[in-house]
């Protein structure tokens, strides 16, 4: 009997998991349209859970409190991107052809995800410990990555041999206010070839080579 009722009660938990993770999801994705349209001090778990047709009970049994559901927003995008990324700086490909693949990822993942783009140009919990932490982890991330590809290209003999950390923070801060400021309405690949260009004109090719 023990045998028998076995199958049944794994299947019953794995059903139970699984709609526990659809109910995490659907909130996440409908608290990122509403950050989205009123920002994070504006809105309120009751009316996430008006939005889903479920009372705010059911919201905390997933999400501690708006702030801990706003920070795994972030931390979700901030994984989904730098999967991505991490695909192309693995690749054998040159310096210059490396940045230009990282670029249009870049450009092409907030393209297709303007609501969190969103919320992250209005930094709005960032005196938040909390956040602070968050986005500096994957700022310094970012960093790296990007001194990375420089470290390869002054190798290669492609970019100009100088200082590649601070090269690399100055191509974090211009993609950054690309990404935020920037009509959308363009071709995200078109976009970065446009950043790579004006950047590699000045601040990356070794023109003497």
């Amino acid at each position: 009997m023990v045998q028998a009722n076995s199958v049944p009660e794994r299947s019953t938990s794995s059903a139970k998991t699984s709609r526990r993770f659809r109910r995490r999801d659907e909130i996440l994705r409908t608290a990122t349209d509403l950050f989205s349209e009123k920002g994070y001090h504006e809105l309120t778990m009751e009316e996430i859970a008006e939005e889903m047709g479920v009372s705010k009970g059911t919201i905390y049994n997933y999400f501690s409190s708006k702030e801990n559901l706003y920070l795994e927003i972030l931390k979700k995008s901030f994984e989904a991107i730098e999967t991505l990324l991490h695909k192309e700086i693995e690749n054998s490909d040159p310096a210059p052809l490396k940045l230009r693949k990282l670029l249009s990822t870049i450009f092409t993942f907030y393209r297709q995800n303007l609501k969190v783009l969103r919320i992250l140009s209005r930094d709005e919990t960032h005196l938040l410990k909390e956040h602070f932490e968050l986005t500096e982890k994957w700022r310094t991330r970012r960093v790296r990555l990007y001194e990375r590809i420089i470290e390869k290209g002054i190798d290669e003999g492609s970019f100009v041999k100088q200082n590649p950390r601070l090269r690399a923070l100055m191509l974090y801060g211009a993609v950054g206010a690309v990404m935020v400021h920037h009509d959308f309405s363009m071709d995200a690949g078109e976009v970065a070839d446009a950043v790579f260009s004006q950047l590699a004109s000045g601040l990356l090719v070794n023109t003497d080579s």
